[in-house]
């Protein structure tokens, strides 16, 4: 899958020069792991958010249709790490304490996609607003971020009059790593937006499978799926070097 995906990279882009070049960014409104269910909850961490910067080359091959192939980077949404509370409480002045024992919220890895892209454009009244669908296809290269923690965490809450919110201070009192590997897997996406007079619109759902090799520290190894799931709502700017 890994050559043909390569192979189709290579074709577009020594056949075909762009009418096209996309440059966009993106950030996701909505994350799903899956796998690694022994570790994480599947939900993204608090505070987290996944994003992507990426360029794109396509070619008008058909009238309304183009195709062409793309590279990004995708920083990912913290994994939830499943925890236990053990015990909670508030203190003299108020502050609150949770006690919990289980696995850190981290982001285990970012991926960089390289896909073959194809979109058609629906034909409207006004030539420079045109919807859109398009899908991508490709591999994902993905680049190990941080390793599993298991933690024995208390998290004090303390009231911040000034700012109307909580000050939130951890204290770690016996904490594990295990080393571990990730490794690459496939990319997909499939989603549709509008262009606006160049500027590009769009809500994706995409894909990046991964997984993730755990060293148990007793000389065995755990694999685990850790596929990632998410929508994107995405923005850009189409350079038009049609003739």
């Amino acid at each position: 899958m890994k050559k043909l995906l390569i192979s189709l990279f290579t074709i577009v882009s020594l056949t075909s020069f762009s009418d096209e070049l996309i440059i966009r960014g993106g950030f996701d409104v909505f994350n799903d792991y899956s796998g690694m269910s022994d570790f994480i909850t599947g939900d993204p961490g608090d505070d987290s958010l996944g994003f992507e910067l990426g360029i794109e080359y396509l070619k008008t091959v058909a009238p309304n249709f183009l195709i062409g192939a793309g590279i990004g980077y995708q920083g990912h949404a913290k994994a939830e790490g499943k925890k236990v509370l053990i015990n909670n409480w508030y203190d003299s002045s108020g502050n609150y304490y949770e006690h919990t024992y289980g696995y850190d919220d981290k982001v285990y890895y970012d991926s960089v996609p390289l896909y073959v892209t194809a979109k058609y454009e629906f034909e409207t009244a006004n030539k420079y607003i045109k919807p859109y669908v398009k899908a991508n296809l490709g591999y994902s290269f993905n680049i190990h971020k941080n390793d599993l923690t298991l933690n024995d965490k208390v998290t004090q809450y303390v009231y911040d009059w000034y700012y109307d919110d909580y000050d939130e201070y951890s204290y770690s009192y016996n904490s594990k790593s295990y080393d571990t590997d990730i490794e690459n897997g496939i990319y997909y996406g499939i989603g549709g937006g509008i262009q606006i007079n160049g500027l590009t619109l769009d809500l994706m759902y995409q894909a990046n499978y991964a997984k993730a090799k755990i060293d148990n520290g007793d000389g065995t190894r755990q694999e685990h799926d850790l596929n990632l799931h998410r929508v994107t709502f995405g923005f850009g700017y189409a350079f038009d070097f049609s003739y």
